[in-house]
């Protein structure tokens, strides 16, 4: 993804919202300074239902994980009390898998480099919050061609990082959070573990024109 292509996303924000003479639109621009993510699903097939799938005897681990961005802006609007947005990251991500099959022998190993990431901004005014790999935006950061759940199977599990009440006034923002939650997806059952922080500072209209052009 290139600069260019963030203001046009950007550009394509503004433009989405409905025009009102009577409701006020303000829109905001976020330079992402750090960010750092892990996801780990550890996995087992289920004995009550893997045996219809032909899935019995599978067990692995999928995690996603990267430390830093090289590049990322954020990008959000405020309509009466409403926020909605996006950041794009540029990361050094890498998906690896470690599954283990019914009958022995070597397991299935996969590793898939992810170059970019994004979040959704969205909430309310009052609380506003950051929401990775949303289901609607189908993600498929855990998908590799060993034998397990999919991102999907699991996206629901993935807390949104709240930040605090007065949020849009501070000319930076920084947000985090960690859990680890059970699920139940078809023939497999396990666990997912999610952390992720995230430090945003505020760009002026200036400063957004350069982060798209530059």
């Amino acid at each position: 993804m290139t600069r260019a292509v963030i203001l046009v996303a950007f550009v394509a924000l503004v433009l989405a919202a409905p025009a009102s003479a009577a409701v006020r639109t303000h829109d905001y621009a976020y330079d992402v300074l750090d960010a750092r993510l892990t996801e780990t699903m550890t996995f087992q097939s289920d004995p009550a239902s893997c045996q219809r799938a032909g899935l019995c005897g599978y067990s692995g681990t999928v995690t996603y994980s990267f430390a830093h961005v090289t590049y990322g802006v954020g990008i959000f609007s405020t309509r009466r009390h409403s926020v909605r947005g996006y950041a794009f990251l540029n990361v050094g991500g890498l998906t690896t898998a470690t599954v283990h099959g019914p009958g022995g022998g070597p397991p299935c190993t996969d590793k898939v480099i992810d170059r970019f990431d994004d979040f959704d901004i969205e909430g309310t005014t009052a609380h506003p919050r950051f929401v990775f790999h949303s289901p609607p935006d189908a993600p498929q950061f855990l998908d590799t061609y060993c034998a397990g759940p999919r991102d999907l199977d699991v996206a629901r599990l993935i807390p949104p990082l709240p930040l605090p009440r007065d949020a849009l006034r501070r000319r930076s923002l920084f947000s985090k959070v960690s859990t680890t939650a059970p699920f139940s997806a078809g023939p497999f059952v396990g666990t997912l573990s999610f952390s992720a922080a995230v430090r945003l500072r505020k760009l002026n209209p200036s400063g957004l024109f350069s982060v798209g052009l530059g």
